[in-house]
């Protein structure tokens, strides 16, 4: 049976770590980047998950089965215009995931890789509705452009929580099709992101963040959970959002 393992982002920080761990593991690893895998081992298909068309070219070379596929491709907040941000974060993995969702084989399963700057979507309810409620990359750009509002003064957090709800209608597809789609929300890990985000949220509050985590994640923090949730060990996990953040939301939240 093919063992092939989709990575979107495989070239850097979570995504790496990821590939790296798959290859250990003994499976056929495809990383789908700008640039190259820094794991010899692992087959590299260049795509620019901005564009629809660059997807639609990237489905028509990837296998007919799949046994995982793990999309953690994405920009930070200072990395390319609202709209760029939004094209790769989530309208681009988005419909990544919809077009290479009935190729999953049984047991295998999608992750998504967000952020916890993303799980509170449900406070912003409304907006996020409304861009999930598009059909496909075309609508979801017109939406965009339609609805210029207050999504444009943070659409990094704006994409995370788009990519976080998503799991949820998500859920429900992929269940149709035989598979299902988890999604990890990821605390401060030191990725070459990191110091965008910390000029995001201010070095006074990311230091604090750290220091209630008790660390700054390692994108190997993030690898293990995802190849587990992507394998079969995981079959009957469908539709969850998972924060890994060294117990920071906890503290928040704990009565």
């Amino acid at each position: 049976m093919n063992r092939s393992i989709v990575v979107t982002g495989g070239a850097s920080g979570i995504g790496a770590a990821i590939v790296s761990r798959l290859i250990d593991q003994g499976a056929s690893v495809i990383s789908i980047d700008l640039l190259p895998p820094k794991h010899t081992q692992a087959k590299f298909e260049a795509c620019d998950l901005s564009s629809e068309q660059a997807i639609n070219q990237l489905a028509g070379v990837l296998p007919d089965r799949l046994a995982g596929l793990i999309c953690v491709a994405g920009v930070g907040p200072e990395a390319a215009s609202p709209e760029q941000i939004m094209r790769i974060n989530f309208l681009g993995l988005r419909y990544l995931v919809l077009q290479l969702m009935d190729r999953l084989q049984t047991s295998a399963g999608i992750v998504t890789v967000a952020s916890s700057a993303g799980r509170d979507w449900a406070e912003n309810q409304t907006a996020v509705a409304g861009v999930l409620g598009t059909e496909d990359f075309k609508s979801g750009l017109l939406w965009l452009a339609q609805n210029p509002g207050d999504w444009r003064a943070n659409a990094y957090k704006f994409s995370k929580q788009c990519a976080a709800a998503f799991t949820y209608p998500a859920a429900v597809k992929a269940k149709a099709h035989g598979t299902r789609i988890n999604c990890i929300n990821p605390g401060i890990t030191e990725t070459p992101l990191s110091a965008s985000f910390r000029r995001m949220l201010g070095a006074a509050q990311y230091d604090d963040i750290v220091r209630q985590s008790g660390r700054t994640g390692q994108p190997e923090d993030i690898a293990g959970l995802a190849v587990f949730l992507a394998g079969a060990d995981a079959a009957w996990i469908n539709g969850v959002e998972i924060t890994v953040d060294g117990g920071y939301h906890a503290r928040k939240i704990a009565i």
